[in-house]
């Protein structure tokens, strides 16, 4: 079964009278999966406050604003403002994204495409990666590939989110 297959879920739930039933990809289906145990277990509101489930769905959408990928699979930063860290992290997450949605592309890409892809030099792209990489936004895969941690997902989030909120108040 491939990648892209396994990624559709459907989910019913009975519980203290409660219903839960839902179907499509999973990171649509956790977020509302996760509102509905927290009504019917207070326990796993409190648990719930601890644990780290991205909203891939929702970061996608803000993260649209700032890169897209071509035809060809290739990534392209839209932004030309970001420091070279954001825009590394925003590339990564976008190639975590292909290998999440059965693209042929994998979840970690090396110096040259992020030069490319950032419109930086690759010794900007060296060093930036040895900065996020000791911070843990971002980890060596393989040779000379990276890849984004959840850390660095997380991050991400909250600094599109930010960025957003600015733009908004902004306006």
């Amino acid at each position: 079964m491939s990648t892209a297959q396994t990624k559709q879920v459907n989910i019913r739930i009975e519980a203290d009278g409660l219903n839960f039933e839902s179907s499509g990809p999973v990171e649509e289906i956790l977020p509302q999966l996760i509102r509905f145990l927290s009504q019917v277990i207070p326990t796993y509101d409190l648990a719930k406050k601890l644990l780290y489930v991205p909203d891939l769905a929702g970061l996608v959408d803000r993260v649209s604003e700032y890169a897209k990928i071509t035809n060809d699979g290739r990534f392209l930063l839209t932004r030309t403002d970001l420091p070279a860290d954001r825009a590394i992290t925003i590339i990564l997450f976008m190639a975590h994204l292909t290998e999440k949605i059965g693209k042929p592309k994998e979840s970690s890409i090396g110096i040259d495409q992020l030069a490319e892809a950032i419109g930086k030099a690759p010794k900007t792209i060296r060093n930036s990666l040895v900065s996020l990489q000791k911070t843990g936004m971002i980890e060596r895969a393989e040779r000379g590939n990276y890849g984004i941690t959840q850390k660095g997902i997380m991050e991400l989030e909250s600094f599109i989110g930010n960025s957003n909120e600015k733009i908004l108040k902004a306006s």
